[in-house]
């Protein structure tokens, strides 16, 4: 059965590209996913493993494609957070990575901050992104694991420190925008662990007799 429920934007950490700083159009080049599994903790679920699939049919890649902004530590609430953008079409999956080339902005009140980045001074990257649909596994002993098969990238930033991976909400929003994330099970998982209650029960029904 799918259900749906709501959740905020998450964010997970990312990479600069060593030395790629290019001074001719004022760009570097990111990895904003690996889709690496890491530990998260919920209200509702309690702890378990969030793994992103990387793939072209996963990911919805056209906001990042047209522009989408490099920000200040994820900040919203101010045209002044915006220090760069995503190169139009440069938002790709490659070897199982997701990257993307930033062009950084030549404004005045970014030049300090676009200057750190340049001079390798900040080299943490997190990228926001939003879940559409998650599938869940449970595995028996184990902390449950749910795939993100569908999922859409919404912005790139700059941070002084990497994104803690088991923060669900952004630092400063607790009033922050939920969205619908439809949540599938994993049917094969399910069916094995069915069936292996089902033959230990067996099991000890033989003992009892």
């Amino acid at each position: 059965m799918t259900n749906v429920i709501r959740l905020p934007q998450l964010v997970r950490n990312a990479e600069v590209r060593a030395a790629s700083f290019n001074d001719a159009d004022n760009t570097i080049d990111v990895i904003w996913t690996t889709g690496a599994a890491v530990r998260r903790v919920s209200w509702v679920d309690g702890e378990f493993d969030e793994e992103l699939v990387v793939s072209p049919s996963a990911i919805r890649l056209d906001r990042l494609n047209s522009g989408a902004p490099f920000l200040d530590t994820h900040g919203t609430w101010s045209l002044a957070n915006v220090i760069g953008a995503v190169v139009k079409g440069s938002a790709r999956i490659e070897g199982g990575k997701g990257v993307a080339k930033i062009r950084l902005s030549t404004a005045a009140d970014a030049v300090d901050r676009v200057a750190k980045i340049k001079e390798g001074t900040v080299s943490n990257i997190s990228v926001g992104y939003r879940i559409h649909a998650v599938e869940k596994t449970e595995r028996e002993g184990r902390t449950p694991i749910h795939r993100v098969i569908d999922w859409e990238p919404w912005e790139i930033s700059a941070v002084p420190i990497p994104a803690d991976p088991g923060a669900q909400v952004r630092s400063g929003a607790d009033d922050a925008a939920l969205y619908a994330c439809r949540v599938m099970p994993d049917l094969t998982g399910s069916n094995v662990i069915r069936r292996m209650r089902m033959q230990m029960q067996m099991r000890q029904n033989q003992l009892a007799s």
